[in-house]
């Protein structure tokens, strides 16, 4: 038992010691668009009509750094503000499935040519999601929808940009690059060291305790549509970010899995949860909600067993969790090679962000408790 329980972690520590540095990257790219992103300009895209809206959608929801239950207030604020279904709904997919921080983890532990896919499918597939429920979806507001939007109205507290406040565009720059680091590093660095914990926990016990041959045969390259529609559902399930996502992915790939397995858990586990579901079901409805889950979940499914046309017969995993802990061999595995101190620091500083998230996730959580 203790040796397994240090296998696992060492197998978790190798994945954070991999990932840390993209992960810093990628916050420091999440925090540059939190602060400089012109919440004007986020009012007036969404306000349009016509295609401009739908494509504004897009273009903010790939843009933005949320997680998918992070982007609920939006959703509903859009939706009560009148924005059209097709771009409500665009917004909502994007957001969680692709933004820059991710783009830029997929890149380094996934390869190039499974971001391409992954990019394609998270500018596409939002846009599908978005025109299908606004043409099956209908358009009738729910019970709780109009007490908000009543609400609302009376005390002129929901607006299209969002639950958002202006920022203060004069301010120094050197100021906003503190605001920048402060939020990416404060606020958003620590929710997502819980998920990426969590992440590297799940994926070292992987790497440990599952046989290469059983992943290898039921997830690889030539898996069927049951196989990929199991993983769909069960990442469906469950909430982690798209960022906090990847190295998981990754530990898979290492471990034998396909591609095309990596686009639908990378899609559905990061665009979909229960708690996400529950709320816009609320606010925007049963059948809303019903089209937005097997629009993605299906899309995905399909995406997944292209890609694993496309790559499967080629693809050699650019992430390997065991081998990445020999200094010699870290130099073979990404594009850009860090000395060492950087690959240390930055894997110190996410260990950090993890332990830091716990500390408040746990705190939080016994304040609930004596609340009771």
């Amino acid at each position: 038992m203790v040796e397994t329980l240090s296998a696992i972690g060492t197998a978790s520590l190798a994945i954070v010691l991999e990932a840390g540095m993209w992960i810093i990257v990628s916050l420091f790219v999440a925090g540059l668009i939190h602060e400089f992103l012109d919440t004007s300009w986020v009012r007036d895209t969404l306000n349009r009509s016509g295609k401009s809206s739908v494509s504004g959608a897009l273009v903010l929801g790939a843009l933005l750094p949320i997680c998918s239950c992070g982007v609920i207030p939006l959703t509903v604020s859009f939706y009560l503000s009148g924005v059209r279904l097709a771009a409500v709904m665009t917004f909502t997919s994007a957001t969680p499935i692709i933004n820059p921080a991710a783009v830029v983890l997929s890149y380094a532990l996934l390869g190039p040519e499974l971001t391409l896919a992954y990019v394609v499918f998270g500018l596409v597939a939002p846009v599908a999601v978005g025109y299908a429920t606004e043409r099956w979806g209908g358009h009738r507001l729910t019970p709780v929808a109009t007490r908000l939007q009543s609400c609302c109205s009376e005390t002129s507290s929901c607006s299209a940009a969002g639950a958002e406040t202006p920022r203060a565009e004069s301010a120094p720059l050197s100021r906003r690059l503190r605001n920048a680091m402060r939020w990416a590093f404060g606020e958003f660095g620590p929710t997502l060291g819980l998920y990426i914990g969590i992440g590297a926990l799940l994926a070292g016990a992987v790497v440990t305790l599952v046989p290469t041959d059983w992943i290898t045969g039921y997830l690889g390259g030539s898996a069927t549509f049951i196989p990929l529609l199991f993983v769909a559902l069960f990442s469906a399930s469950i909430y982690v970010c798209a960022v906090a996502h990847i190295p998981v992915v990754a530990a898979f790939l290492a471990a034998g899995a396909g591609p095309g397995f990596a686009i639908v858990f990378l899609v559905t586990g990061a665009a979909t949860n229960l708690p996400e579901f529950f709320a816009l079901q609320r606010t925007l409805g049963t059948r809303i909600v019903v089209i937005y889950v097997i629009g993605l979940i299906g899309l995905s499914l399909l995406a997944g067993w292209g890609v694993n046309l496309w790559l499967a017969p080629t693809f050699i995993p650019v992430m390997d969790p065991v081998r990445s802990l020999q200094w010699s061999d870290f130099s073979s595995k990404l594009s850009l090679v860090p000395p060492d101190v950087v690959t240390i620091v930055s894997s110190t500083v996410v260990l950090i962000l993890i332990i830091w998230g716990t500390v408040r996730w746990a705190t939080e959580k016994l304040h609930a408790i004596r609340q009771i």
